[in-house]
């Protein structure tokens, strides 16, 4: 047999046995963030850009019915790019990465992913309410990227620019970034209250990105360049809420957007490995880095999933019986605009 006709066969018959294992479908034909609600009302909140051009969050249920914008117009609200939700455990609040109203530098440094000149904000289920947590410096060295709540709703973590982008720098590319987590509360039961910041940043300056807790709240999962010669080499780590027992679960590619499942015995997240085509994937790992599988195919021609072009598999968030996940695909990196699909896992 030819040797090129064997290699396209071999992975046509692994795409067919490993993409059995996940079913695509389309939930949001323009959108990014996504985050799902597991407290009971099964809502997804998601952020899409509108006609000004900025970023807000909507909230839907799976099947894209009760679709409405909690942020849009919204007076309590800086009223720029607001996007990077996550529910807290209640159901009854998002935590958001919010644009400064105003701010010296452009809006496109704000896109959500990039993060500059933004704050964490906290906004009531029905947009009614809104009170900043976290408010950074009005400079270009500093930003937010991905707030999480811990899944008893007493910490929260984000990741905090330190040094802006140095594009000519292999590993000041994305700029330095670092992990933030505090404590949180409610003061009678309606104003929140952040205390007891701390900073995790293990092996000094890098990109660090951290995407929540373990479902035990004891562990952190993040991506981070901070032992490599170039941030298109990152790998995804896991480490005590502490600081402490670091741990490497990838070692090749580019990695990014790791996410413990519910029982937290795996962690989905996105590779480029194997991908000829530059885009990326989302795989499944066991939560100590073994039996890596890759379970979805965007960049690879033989897939009915391949659109012609590079795609990058974003940040998921699971339904709360862990047997589904919705996740943002993007068609741009420039840009930072993309798609939103439901995948559903089968044993």
């Amino acid at each position: 047999m030819n040797k090129n006709l064997f290699i396209v066969l071999i992975s046509f018959i692994t795409q067919i046995c490993i993409s059995q294992e996940v079913k695509i479908k389309m939930f949001q034909k323009s959108g990014l963030d996504c985050s799902w609600d597991v407290s009971g009302s099964n809502l997804i909140a998601y952020s899409k850009k509108g006609s000004d051009k900025y970023y807000d969050i909507y909230l839907s249920l799976p099947d894209g019915t009760k679709d409405t914008c909690i942020t849009c117009n919204n007076s309590l609200l800086p009223n720029k790019h607001i996007a990077n939700m996550a529910w807290h455990p209640s159901g009854k609040w998002l935590i958001a990465v919010v644009e400064k109203k105003e701010h010296k530098g452009s809006s496109t440094d704000a896109l959500p992913g990039f993060g500059a000149y933004c704050d964490v904000w906290l906004i009531s289920k029905d947009g009614k309410k809104a009170f900043k947590l976290i408010d950074e410096p009005n400079d270009y060295d500093h930003g937010i990227i991905a707030p999480r709540f811990s899944n008893n709703g007493k910490k929260i973590v984000w990741t905090e620019r330190k040094l802006r982008p140095k594009f000519i720098s292999p590993t000041q590319t994305f700029g330095f970034w670092v992990i933030k987590t505090a404590d949180f509360d409610f003061l009678n039961d309606t104003t929140p209250l952040v205390k007891n910041i701390k900073t995790i940043e293990p092996k000094g300056d890098g990109f660090y990105e951290c995407y929540g807790f373990s479902p035990d709240d004891k562990q952190l999962v993040f991506c981070s360049s901070m032992t490599e010669k170039s941030v298109w080499t990152q790998q995804i780590y896991t480490i005590d809420t502490s600081g402490t027992n670091l741990k490497k679960l990838t070692t090749e590619g580019y990695n990014e957007h790791s996410v413990f499942t519910p029982d937290g015995t795996k962690i989905v997240w996105m590779s480029n490995l194997n991908n000829k085509n530059k885009g990326t994937d989302w795989w499944i790992m066991n939560a100590d880095g073994s039996d890596k599988k890759r379970i979805s195919y965007f960049n690879d021609k033989t897939s009915k999933h391949y659109e012609g072009h590079a795609r990058w598999a974003g940040l998921v968030s699971f339904s709360a019986d862990g047997k589904q996940f919705v996740g943002g695909v993007q068609l741009s990196l420039i840009t930072q605009e993309g798609k939103i699909v439901i995948v559903t896992l089968t044993e």
